[in-house]
């Protein structure tokens, strides 16, 4: 059943998506937009795109299949080492989907404007869209996250890609309400790949610092799946129209169904015997469930509030719109050589010293983009604080869940980081709406970054403080197969922090 319905869902989209660049728009009855060149892609009626439907009886055949059957977890096979070539090819495959995986998120802020256009959309209207992604990314990591533990993560990851390339019909859609429910079920899909691909990188990648390693790939994954998104908005939509930023997640989705092979099965089992490292003890205490899930859902406001109001902030700091544009690109630009600064300090600093580290550069970069943006008279100035803002907001969203991958116990990794990216989602959607109760001028944006530049300074002090207490107190490790909030002896043994134990944590 899930080879079968796998084969239906992929079939049907592809023959979606080569209906929509071939379809003849008058024959549909769709009338051609004015203004539009012939080249330009529109919307089909639902009764021309039956392999929408065909499409997502597919998927349900193959989770039932998934469900009804689930494949028997074999220990030796869970605990057998990988070779070096199979583990490159994991990483290099889980690396690959998590950029695919991003850009499909950072497409939902070019393909609004051309939305807007075509449908005549006020921006009030229009921003449902983005609240239908957030909510679907959000339900995505909460369910895929807990699916893998019963049927695997090998056919979690091959549902969630399933659900990625056929949503991509969504640029079909004859109207704006079947682009807000497909835009949910994207999110969805785009929500419960990222925890499952960071739960893998962390538990192929191999050497000390493993969340190091993990997190640069994070960061490099954003940045360039958020290059990925741009160029195809500025080399495609001039030629397709927006509807084409949707109908590429076809093909790039099938590329991800290939790779089904070579993800893992189940997440690995670690001897019991293996013990944990001081500095994941000491950042487990320190960044505990609680504390990570608060840092995440700060993490969406900062992001996402920051990024919705850049229009805003451009004009109240003088800079003109095409530099304006230009400011999210340069930043991911920044993002990809110094991932591996990020790398360097997590490797250095542990989990917990690396977030407070980040979220104090966050609160300074902001505070920096505040006094540019009322004191300064030069435009470029203010752009530049603007670059390094989202700069230091973006790396701290792309290391979240690294960390609480790092953190977690391996039986763990992928709840644990699902749950901590729903936090991260409900930020999200939280984050334009706190700070539009904030703004009623444009004078007044400035006001709403001083807020989110004094809750990153808190978020950073907090977990600074913690960190100095739990490091001086005798420390547990945990064994490595161990949760977090376990509470018994046994398995444990205490390190002192002034021997030779690694990173500070």
């Amino acid at each position: 059943m899930v080879v079968a319905g796998s084969a239906i869902a992929l079939l049907a989209a592809t023959f979606g998506v080569i209906n929509t660049f071939t379809m003849d728009h008058h024959m549909a009855g769709m009338a051609g937009t004015a203004g539009h060149s012939g080249s330009t892609l529109q919307g089909m009626p639902y009764a021309h795109m039956p392999e929408m439907f065909i499409a997502a009886f597919g998927i349900l055949l193959a989770l039932s299949g998934a469900l009804l059957r689930p494949p028997r977890e074999s220990h030796t096979a869970a605990v057998t080492p990988q070779s070096a070539r199979t583990r490159i090819l994991t990483i290099t495959a889980a690396t690959a989907a998590l950029t695919i995986d991003i850009s499909k998120t950072s497409t939902l802020g070019f393909v609004i404007p051309g939305m807007r256009a075509e449908y005549g959309l006020t921006p009030q209207t229009a921003s449902f869209l983005a609240v239908c992604g957030l909510i679907g990314t959000a339900t995505g990591a909460f369910l895929f996250s807990r699916l893998s533990g019963r049927i695997g993560r090998r056919r979690s990851y091959l549902i969630a890609t399933l659900g990625f390339t056929v949503t991509s019909m969504c640029g079909s859609m004859p109207d704006f309400t079947g682009n807000l429910i497909m835009c949910g079920l994207m999110g969805t899909a785009v929500g419960g790949l990222a925890p499952l691909l960071i739960g893998l990188l962390r538990e192929t990648v191999e050497g000390r610092d493993k969340g190091a390693t993990v997190a640069a790939l994070s960061v490099v994954a954003t940045a360039i799946g958020f290059l990925i998104a741009s160029g195809s908005a500025l080399w495609l939509e001039p030629i397709f129209g927006w509807r084409v930023l949707w109908l590429i997640g076809a093909p790039t989705g099938l590329l991800l169904v290939l790779v089904t092979p070579v993800i893992p099965a189940f997440s690995a089992k670690t001897s019991s015997a293996q013990p944990r490292p001081a500095d994941q003890a000491i950042g487990a205490q320190t960044m505990t469930a609680g504390v990570q899930r608060s840092f995440a859902f700060l993490i969406g406001v900062l992001t996402f509030g920051l990024t919705t109001w850049v229009p805003t902030l451009s004009r109240a700091g003088g800079i003109p719109t095409e530099m304006a544009n230009q400011t999210l690109t340069v930043a991911s630009c920044l993002m990809v050589p110094l991932a591996l600064l990020v790398m360097r300090g997590y490797g250095r600093l542990g989990p917990a010293y690396i977030a407070v580290t980040l979220a104090s550069a966050t609160a300074f970069m902001l505070l920096a983009l505040i006094l540019t943006g009322t004191a300064a008279a030069v435009s470029w100035i203010c752009a530049g604080a603007l670059v390094l803002a989202l700069f230091a907001v973006n790396t701290m969203a792309a290391v979240i869940l690294p960390i609480a991958a790092d953190l977690a116990g391996p039986d763990r990794r992928d709840r644990e980081a699902g749950t901590v990216s729903v936090f991260n989602r409900l930020g999200g959607l939280c984050g334009p709406l706190l700070l539009a109760g904030l703004i009623s001028s444009t004078t007044d944006v400035f006001t709403a970054v001083a807020v989110l530049a004094l809750l990153s300074a808190a978020a950073a002090w907090f977990i600074g403080r913690r960190h100095r207490h739990v490091r001086q107190q005798p420390q547990p490790v945990l064994n490595a197969h161990s949760s977090e909030s376990q509470t018994s002896c046994d398995g444990l043994r205490y390190v002192s922090m002034t021997g030779d134990t690694g990173r500070d944590g």
